[in-house]
């Protein structure tokens, strides 16, 4: 509803600026002369014929306007508030290099030095690595999204060995990751270093669900026997480093994470230059609030409303009630999918039409939420780009009343034009009010210091849209037309150079003084004419 009457305001503002122009076009302001006269300049500037979807759609960029299949119109204000994504919540730390080594014992040399040359022998062992995931988050499964084994590995056995390297856990389709590394001896130790990319394997690191976090390396040495002979204390030492680790997705208990610290905002633009004050109302009868919950954090979370309210600078907030609180955040139950839930909030359940009548001109919800709340659950899992997310709906259905409901709003403008030869202004309106409002206006010229310079519609505040008629069942049964002079008399022209902005005010009824409820729909029109008719001095 405000927003129509803002197109009203910027359509009478446009007399002014339409003025200026045809003054100019028409009149030689440079010519003088000793000899008076009294033309007179009329015409026609504007002509508009307004639903409230044209206005909608040009003004008012943050709600939406919806229409059922009557044309019943309703008033849709929408907010989103997204969790942190998995992959900034559990982040892998960089890991610790392990180092560890593997020596032959006198069994194994007497075994190796008793085999004829080109005779071989294998020989096996182990290393765990501690995988880190930081905080309380202990992995199970680990789908790896990028991920490298750095290995360095030093061999001073004095024979020629192929180093089998098996990593249990590892796979990738099923495959198990496993290379070999040529060790060649050459009368000292040989220094090996290698670089696997583990992008796309699944690391299973429970070893047969008797740990968590824990990565199983397997070393086979196979030893080609050779002229020489070997001796206790030769072996191979080793440094594992995993580096570059992120991941697809990960399953295990992922710990007490926070997850959601932001706040969203929904700007209610109806509201946006509302005066509350002097038995202002606006009900509505059935607003309604719809929240959506949708979540892909395979795991458990307690999440709570710290912030639902209506809010309007310099004035009392109005918590809203009825939300449930813990909110029943849904869990999936497959890798990868969402789960989705939702509730809502009406006349029936919560202080909705409390709220709206406080004339919100924002409405805020902050959430805080944490994962695993009872602790250690082992069968969690999420995809680096899990996240849950709440998308707030508030619907404003147009069947109601509005009584004292004052809009205010200040437009800068400048005349800087020759006043000297304008006599009067006069601006004629014809209106066709569709709509089953009443609309008192004031339009004001004032000065860079608000001081008023002219009161265009003179005593301010006179109703100038009479209301349609409607039935009794709230719709509009017929539109009522009207016709206005507002005058600038020739005391004011002088002073218009003075003028800095425009005040625009109005107030809005619904029919009935605001007592009778009534419905907005889309195919309701407000047919505007405006003209323009100057006196003006010319010398010659």
């Amino acid at each position: 509803m405000k927003k129509y009457l803002l197109v009203f305001y910027i359509l009478l503002v446009s007399i002014v600026i339409a003025f200026q122009g045809c003054v100019k076009d028409k009149i030689n302001l440079n010519q003088s002369g000793n000899n008076s006269i009294s033309p007179q300049y009329a015409g026609a500037l504007v002509y508009s014929s307004l639903t409230l979807k044209d206005i909608m759609n040009n003004t008012n960029k943050n709600g939406q306007l919806t229409t059922d299949s009557t044309g019943f119109v309703t008033l849709v204000y929408k907010g989103n508030l997204f969790s942190l994504k998995a992959a900034d919540v559990v982040t892998i730390p960089t890991q610790t290099p392990v180092n560890g080594n593997t020596t032959l014992s006198a069994i194994e040399i007497t075994a190796l030095n008793a085999l004829p040359p080109g005779g071989t022998i294998t020989f096996s062992d182990s290393s765990l690595v501690s995988f880190q995931t930081g905080g309380s988050a202990q992995v199970d499964i680990l789908n790896c999204k990028t991920a490298t084994l750095a290995l360095n590995l030093n061999y001073n056995i004095k024979d020629n060995a192929v180093i089998k390297v098996t990593i249990p856990g590892a796979t990738l389709n099923g495959v198990v990751f496993t290379q070999t590394i040529q060790a060649t001896y050459v009368n000292s130790p040989v220094n090996l270093i290698e670089n696997y990319a583990l992008d796309g394997y699944k690391i299973d690191m429970t070893n047969g669900n008797t740990t968590h976090d824990v990565i199983k390396i397997r070393y086979d040495i196979t030893i080609t026997k050779s002229a020489n002979t070997s001796s206790i204390g030769e072996g191979v030492a080793f440094s594992e480093t995993f580096s570059n680790v992120t991941y697809n997705s990960i399953i295990g208990y992922l710990g007490q994470q926070f997850l959601s610290p932001n706040t969203d905002t929904i700007p209610i633009t109806i509201f946006k230059n509302s005066i509350i004050g002097g038995g202002a109302t606006f009900n509505i009868v059935n607003p309604l609030i719809k929240v959506f919950l949708t979540n892909s954090y395979g795991l458990p979370i307690s999440a709570h409303f710290n912030t639902f309210e209506g809010y309007s600078p310099g004035q009392s907030t109005v918590a809203i009630t009825g939300a449930p609180n813990p909110i029943p955040i849904p869990t999936p139950t497959t890798i990868g999918q969402s789960a989705i839930d939702s509730f809502k909030l009406d006349n029936s359940n919560s202080n909705i039409v409390s709220l709206i009548n406080n004339f919100p001109k924002n409405v805020i919800y902050n959430v805080s939420s944490q994962s695993n709340p009872l602790g250690p659950v082992y069968n969690n899992f999420i995809t680096d780009t899990s996240q849950f997310k709440i998308d707030m709906e508030i619907d404003l259905p147009l069947y109601g009343t509005v009584k004292n409901f004052m809009f205010q709003d200040t437009v800068a403008y400048s005349f800087n034009t020759n006043t000297d030869l304008v006599k009067s202004i006069t601006v004629r309106a014809y209106i066709d009010n569709g709509f089953p409002i009443d609309v008192d206006m004031r339009i004001a010229f004032v000065d860079s210091a608000y001081n008023v310079i002219d009161e265009l519609i003179n005593p301010p505040y006179q109703l100038v849209m009479p209301s349609a008629s409607i039935g009794s069942n709230g719709m509009v049964t017929s539109s009522t037309s009207s016709s206005h002079d507002f005058t600038i008399p020739s005391t004011v022209i002088p002073q218009l150079n003075k003028v800095k902005h425009i005040l625009i005010g109005a107030v809005a009824n619904t029919i009935n003084g605001g007592t009778t409820n009534v419905k907005i729909y889309d195919f309701y029109h407000l047919d505007v004419k405006l003209g323009v008719n100057v006196q003006l001095y010319l010398k010659f």
